[in-house]
């Protein structure tokens, strides 16, 4: 059984399945994998993926305190698997800084203007420009997918956006760290 799969079960004998599943899908998905089953061995005492799994569906405590593992290392987790993405900004400010020619340094700047000028142009056409009802109704869904993602885009690049997530609660349990299993 691969790392992912046995990931996958260990996370889904505790109800974080479609959380942990997300993670697990992403690039750095193994590696995810790699640290999501050695929390079990670790809180399991399972010299095995395979074995931490058996023991979590057996065992309810082992399932409890692995679930408070993964909730607590959740933003942990998800580090690690978008680490491939880290920070878009941090690469243009690399490529400004490398003083590479007018268009590289300037080439995002541009992409953000003509994109939103299709955005404006866009919605500025359909507003003013009789369509049929057909024609309506595309327009419609542009304006909604296509447009409002493109200026949402922009402004989380450029302005940063999304507030951060909260951690999971436990019904105000106190999650205990890693060191703390098997005392």
């Amino acid at each position: 059984m691969s790392v992912i799969a046995i990931a996958s079960g260990l996370a889904s004998a505790v109800g974080l399945g479609k959380k942990i599943g997300e993670l697990l899908d992403a690039k750095n998905g193994a590696e995810v994998a790699d640290r999501v089953v050695d929390m079990a061995k670790l809180i399991t005492g399972a010299p095995s993926g395979e074995h931490a799994l058996e023991t979590l569906n057996a065992d309810p405590e082992a399932r409890l305190r692995f679930e408070e593992a993964l909730i607590d290392r959740e933003v942990k987790l998800q580090r690690i698997a978008h680490l491939d993405r880290v920070d878009a900004r941090a690469m243009q400010v690399a490529t400004l800084q490398a003083n590479r020619g007018w268009l590289a340094s300037n080439f995002l700047y541009l992409m953000t203007t003509i994109l939103l000028l299709f955005a404006f142009g866009f919605a500025a056409a359909v507003t003013f420009i009789p369509l049929s009802t057909t024609g309506e109704r595309y327009a419609d869904l542009i304006m909604t997918g296509l447009v409002a993602g493109l200026v949402g885009g922009v402004v989380r690049f450029f302005y940063g956006g999304g507030k951060p997530q909260q951690p999971a609660e436990l019904g105000g349990k106190n999650l205990r760290d890693l060191g703390d299993y098997g005392k």
